[in-house]
């Protein structure tokens, strides 16, 4: 084992010793003192209590040195190398494997320079200094570990490698670049054998699980450049959520995104974002010392178009994990088949009227659902196959068999929704309709006005999470006046949605094969209830469409990270990639695998580069 300094400068701090010694000297000396025979003996009585209590002048002596000493090897940053006690430099030809981390955060700048640029100048040095036949080998540390170069002795060619090597975007991986490291040196020709680890130790990259079980044989120096770095990492983004709301107005996006503080101290940063390249919003955000706070954007969105955007934080030493992407996809339009039972000729006394302007309230660039109103009569003349979902809205009997095609709607992955009302027919819903709902309706249920509300206490459903707390409380005041009660069926399986004040099921569902059925047990329209005409009514029955059609998780697509592939859907069509740096690459065989930087890579269709067909966002790797 042997003791190196990465900052071995500061060791000339140990001259400071000479300055308590000095100190020492001087007060040492006495002046001349003229003794009167009136104090002397109160002198000679108070000699022995101040030597009692004068501290040992040499004990402090040693003591202001040691601490000079032991402060200047601690800015010298020590480390204790494992293995056989040698020299750094070998006199006799050695194998070395140089195990370089090109993670990102070797990225991290050094005046004009990165720590990765010191550690390959590092390196240059290391393998002109070296006796002539000895051999070398390179590992790159970052994840996945790999080894670039096998045993070579010709320096020259080696440092062409070298100079070719690049900081990657991805994390470290130590334990796996140790253990290539370690099978380099076991075919190695020397006997003398050794691995050097250039790094700047940061802590991702170093679980203990990746490292190799047994303790190995050979000497493991490590170089920390960490104490090059001319500025800190103070922060980063580490994850970005998205969602949207449906307001009457408009539709919303919020982005979340989770920002980090690396710094030992309260730090104020601007977060912005940005859409498709410009500035929309920016907010100073207090980040406490090491913790990782929220900051939430909310957005207008005036299409229901893709977009894609970026959250950012203000510069430090290593900008690359200032910033991070992410693609906004909006649900694909959701086809929905209304099937009005009770038709008005007064458009607004209609089962559907509500209904359908919840459904789809904007123009139609707004809203992701598209529904189609069509009654029991015109029920036989529609294709179920062109609908995601139904809705059976105050029906009383359906057409002769059609519940056979309900069935097969629902088991191919249809979803089918049930609104109760003063014609539904119970008797006919518990013996026509058993393979599809998973409780028999009992009886209609009336109630006075204030008597019957909705239970939203605790209600972590899916489709109610998007609801803030004023929301959920302006829920729990609407007046409901009728409801229907219900009993399970046998071997059924169903979950409660939402609950009654009166300890009722308000919203049941159940899975039938791929599909879906939701049953509500009051109406879709103001016959029973005041619902209809509360702004939450809007967002309410969207979001029960879009879960029933299987939408809420589209809302957002998961963004991949770097060195992650993928796949081009479009067969028969020639695609070429523009990366992040400028770099053109063709797609072979539908597949792209070159993803190695995080940002926008953009797909177009040759032979022309005019038009843009798709796009794929990358970013880094947790650390």
């Amino acid at each position: 084992m042997s003791l190196n300094f990465s900052s071995p400068l500061f060791l000339l701090g140990m001259a400071g010793i000479s300055i308590p010694i000095l100190i020492h000297l001087l007060t040492k000396r006495q002046q001349k003192q003229i003794k009167f025979s009136a104090v002397y003996l109160l002198t000679q009585s108070q000699r022995r209590s101040i030597r009692k209590s004068r501290p040992n002048r040499l004990l402090l002596l040693l003591t202001r040195c040691l601490a000079i000493a032991l402060f200047s090897i601690a800015l010298a940053n020590p480390f204790l190398s494992f293995g056989k006690s040698e020299a750094f430099l070998p006199a006799s030809p050695a194998s070395i494997v140089f195990v370089l981390d090109n993670s990102y955060s070797m990225g991290i700048r050094s005046k004009e320079k990165t720590l990765f640029d010191n550690a390959i100048k590092y390196i240059f040095e290391i393998i002109r200094q070296s006796p002539d036949s000895s051999e070398f080998s390179l590992v790159l540390a970052s994840s996945p570990a790999q080894t670039i170069k096998e045993w070579t002795t010709n320096k020259p060619a080696f440092a062409t490698i070298l100079k070719a090597q690049t900081i990657s975007y991805q994390t470290t991986h130590i334990g796996g670049a140790i253990d290539e490291a370690i099978k380099l040196l076991d075919i190695a020709k020397h006997e003398n054998k050794k691995i050097l680890l250039l790094t700047d130790l940061d802590k991702n990259g170093w679980q203990e699980g990746s490292f190799p079980a047994s303790t190995t044989p050979y000497l493991i120096q490590t170089i920390n450049f960490s104490q090059l770095q001319s500025g800190d990492n103070k922060g980063m983004i580490e994850n970005v959520n998205l969602s949207q709301e449906f307001l009457t107005q408009s539709r919303m996006l919020r982005v979340k995104a989770e920002v980090k503080n690396f710094s030992n101290t309260l730090s104020q940063t601007p977060v912005s974002l940005f859409l498709e390249g410009k500035l929309v919003k920016e907010k100073l955000l207090d980040l406490p010392a090491g913790q990782t706070i929220d900051q939430e954007f909310s957005y207008p969105l005036k299409r229901n178009q893709p977009l894609n955007g970026k959250i950012q934080i203000s510069d430090d030493a290593l900008p690359i994990d200032n910033s991070r992407y992410f693609p906004f996809h909006p649900s694909q339009n959701i086809r929905v088949l209304v099937v009005d039972g009770d038709p008005e000729t007064i458009s607004h006394q209609s089962e559907s009227f509500y209904l359908e302007h919840a459904l789809n309230p904007f123009s139609v660039p707004l809203s992701n659902i598209d529904p189609t109103v069509s009654t029991l009569a015109e029920l036989t003349l529609r294709n179920l196959s062109d609908f995601s979902v139904v809705i059976l809205a105050n029906v009383r009997e359906l057409p002769p068999g059609y519940e056979l095609e309900l069935e097969k709607f629902v088991l191919n992955g249809g979803a089918l929704l049930f609104g109760m009302g003063d014609q539904v027919n119970p008797k006919y819903f518990n013996e026509r309709l058993g393979n599809l709902l998973p409780v028999k309706l009992e009886s209609q249920q009336q109630t006075r006005k204030g008597e019957l509300h909705l239970l939203l206490k605790n209600n972590d459903h899916p489709v109610m999470q998007v609801f803030s707390d004023k929301a959920l409380e302006e829920m729990r005041g609407i007046n409901f006046y009728s409801m229907y009660t219900l009993s399970a069926r046998e071997d059924k399986k169903f979950k409660v949605g939402t609950w009654f004040s009166n300890k009722h099921p308000a919203v049941i569902e159940s899975e039938n094969g791929k599909g879906i059925v939701v049953l509500f047990l009051s109406s879709l329209d103001r016959d029973w209830n005041d619902f209809p005409i509360q702004p939450t009514y809007l967002p309410w029955i969207q979001r029960w469409t879009q879960y029933a059609a299987r939408g809420l998780e589209q809302v957002s697509q998961q963004e991949l990270l770097v060195g992650e592939p993928f796949r081009n859907n479009v067969k028969d069509e020639r695609r070429i990639v523009l990366s992040p740096d400028g770099t053109l690459r063709n797609i072979e065989n539908g597949y792209f695998s070159k993803t190695f930087q995080p940002g926008v890579y953009r797909l177009y269709s040759l032979p022309s580069l005019d038009d843009e067909s798709q796009k794929v966002l990358t970013n880094l790797p947790p650390g």
